[in-house]
């Protein structure tokens, strides 16, 4: 019987060959198929829904799905942390403004909208609650984190998930070509939509990878993370005040030490690494600063190198994403749930990008 480092190295091993393999069939069918020098299939994209083919084909597959949660827990952020390398504070800053603009709406009205028509869908308060921080703020790491807090039960925590998992896909998959349709390969609007409207981490990571991939838009990655990391730290203020709502903690208990608790702890290495790029654009850019071998010409090396790390750690949790996803246990999803989950995602959706094109264009 394997030990859990076999398995959670084969499961490892299993995503890094789905992403290369998915590297060279993107380009296979770009070249030899369409005969174009960009595949209309980015690597990403094969890269997921082969990932899905692969776990509802074979069976054994599932045996490594801890392999396949530590590329999602880890690699997909340290992909994201380095990610941080290819932004400069001043950008982050301007990015920021606009992000809040679009993401505060976007949390607050989805929350009011879900406790105003959950009684027309008849479902429990809990799993309304646990669907709308899971669409508006971070998927499931939202959903996990609130149904403490809600008194929620299993099987409410299992449907809000699945929810999740099956709008989030959707989006992943098919709201790239929908921006850039929408917004006209418009960097900040583009970037602004992915990262508001979609729900998960790693699906907003995904989906910013396939429309660089497809658009030619690095910017579109940069913008769509920092939207996403700053809905991920709403938690911070969301969760408490949902807590207090319900009453299921005594304010007593809310302190300082179990708010911080909820703080996704990668951002700040994503924080780390954009003050790391300020700092070298200064030193051997600005001000053409030379420290032994390290000069201009290297740095601009350092943060290409950086920079294709981070898409490739990105690519192997995409390919994990894919493989993790049963979609056979999707079935078990309650109809009446299914609708009310499509309409919250239809109007975090619809909400952000009409303060998009209206607040921020």
């Amino acid at each position: 019987m394997m030990n859990k480092n076999t398995i959670n190295f084969l499961g490892i091993f299993i995503c890094f060959l789905v992403s290369i393999i998915s590297y060279y069939i993107s380009n296979f069918i770009g070249s030899s198929v369409f005969h174009l020098t960009k595949s209309p299939l980015s690597t990403v994209t094969i890269a997921i829904l082969s990932g899905l083919i692969l776990r509802q084909l074979f069976t054994f597959i599932k045996k490594f799905d801890s392999g396949y949660q530590f590329c999602i827990k880890y690699l997909l952020k340290g992909g994201i942390i380095l990610l941080g390398i290819n932004l400069s504070l001043s950008e982050v800053l301007d990015v920021s403004f606009n992000s809040l603009i679009v993401v505060v709406p976007c949390i607050s009205f989805t929350i009011f909208l879900v406790l105003f028509i959950r009684s027309y869908f008849n479902i429990s308060k809990r799993i309304a609650l646990l669907i709308a921080v899971g669409t508006s703020i971070c998927g499931v790491t939202a959903i996990v984190a609130a149904a403490p807090v809600l008194n929620a039960k299993k099987e409410e925590v299992s449907f809000a998930v699945a929810n999740i998992t099956l709008f989030g896909l959707f989006a992943m998959i098919f709201y790239p070509y929908l921006a850039n349709s929408l917004f006209s390969n418009n960097s900040l609007a583009v970037g602004l939509f992915l990262g508001s409207s979609i729900h998960d981490t790693a699906q907003v990571a995904g989906a910013s990878l396939i429309y660089d991939q497809q658009f030619i838009n690095e910017d579109v990655v940069k913008i769509s993370t920092v939207t996403k990391l700053i809905r991920n730290t709403a938690m911070i203020i969301v969760i408490p005040f949902l807590a207090i709502k319900q009453n299921k903690i005594l304010h007593s208990k809310i302190n300082l030490s179990s708010i911080l608790k909820l703080f996704p702890l990668f951002i700040f290495g994503f924080i780390l690494f954009i003050f790391f790029r300020s700092l070298g654009d200064f030193l051997f850019i600005k001000n053409q600063y030379s420290f032994y071998y390290f000069s201009e010409s290297l740095w601009n090396s350092t943060i290409l190198f950086l920079s294709s790390i981070s898409g490739f750690l990105l690519t192997i949790s995409m390919a994990a994403v894919g493989i993790s996803t049963d979609i056979l246990s999707l079935k078990k999803l309650e109809i009446k749930i299914f609708y009310f989950g499509f309409v919250i995602a239809l109007f975090v959706g619809f909400l952000s990008f009409f303060i998009i094109k209206y607040s921020i264009l």
